[in-house]
């Protein structure tokens, strides 16, 4: 067997290096894949420790929140939801009724039950003195209330003969109630609260038609939320 010559030594020698290169090129590629994975995993596991941590600092308020609903939010009391949507369009008729405002129409909205509360809501159209409309909006909500506006569409009557400003408002009034089990009773099948009501030395006025815009307005939530 003849000795390999300089060149031919140079040539396996190459040939050996590109091989270690190569198994070592696949074997680091191997290794970062890897790693890859598990800095993943490590980010992952980095937030959920946050998540928890953010609970458990959120954990006394929760509670506090929870005791405070659990004392504040009105209770069924063995109503129906019936009698629960009447009382609530009777109390903003009675409203309407002492500030001299007007309800042109009004309609009872679907019963909601969410894990948390049960809300029944009126639709109503009013009009009358723009102040006093405006006056009315402000009272609608609080935090001690659960009573929410849905839904808001306010506009100003410029066809009004009045001399003081008229306004026109549509708007859709929600109460929440601690939530109870059993049966809900269907939306249709609430009786109608009658006619509203109509100031008697309150002049009619001219009205405008027409759509400003819709705005819900957030719903009331406890102190410490």
């Amino acid at each position: 067997m003849r000795a390999l010559t300089v060149r031919e030594k140079w040539l396996l020698g190459l040939c050996i290096g590109v091989i270690f290169a190569v198994a070592n090129g696949f074997a680091a590629r191997s290794v970062l894949k890897v790693l890859r994975g598990s800095n993943s995993k490590i980010q992952t596991l980095r937030n959920t420790l946050a998540d928890n941590e953010m609970w458990l600092d959120e954990a006394p308020r929760a509670e506090a929140r929870e005791k405070w609903l659990e004392a504040n939010m009105p209770k069924m009391a063995g109503n129906t939801l019936g009698k629960l949507q009447g009382d609530l369009i009777q109390s903003l008729q009675d409203e309407l009724f002492n500030r001299k405002l007007r309800i042109d129409q009004q309609s009872l909205q679907e019963i909601v039950n969410e894990t948390f509360y049960t809300e029944v809501a009126v639709r109503l159209e009013v009009e009358g003195a723009e102040k006093a409309v405006i006056d009315w909006l402000t009272t609608l909500q609080g935090p001690d209330r659960f009573q929410i506006i849905k839904s808001l569409e306010l506009e100003l009557d410029n066809r009004s003969r009045e001399l003081e400003p008229q306004a026109e408002c549509e708007i859709t009034i929600a109460r929440w109630y601690h939530p109870e089990t059993g049966e809900a009773i269907p939306a249709g099948a609430v009786p109608d609260p009658g006619p509203p009501p109509t100031p008697a030395d309150e002049a009619p006025s001219s009205t405008s038609t027409g759509t400003t815009g819709t705005s819900g307005a957030p719903g009331p939530e406890p102190a410490g939320s």
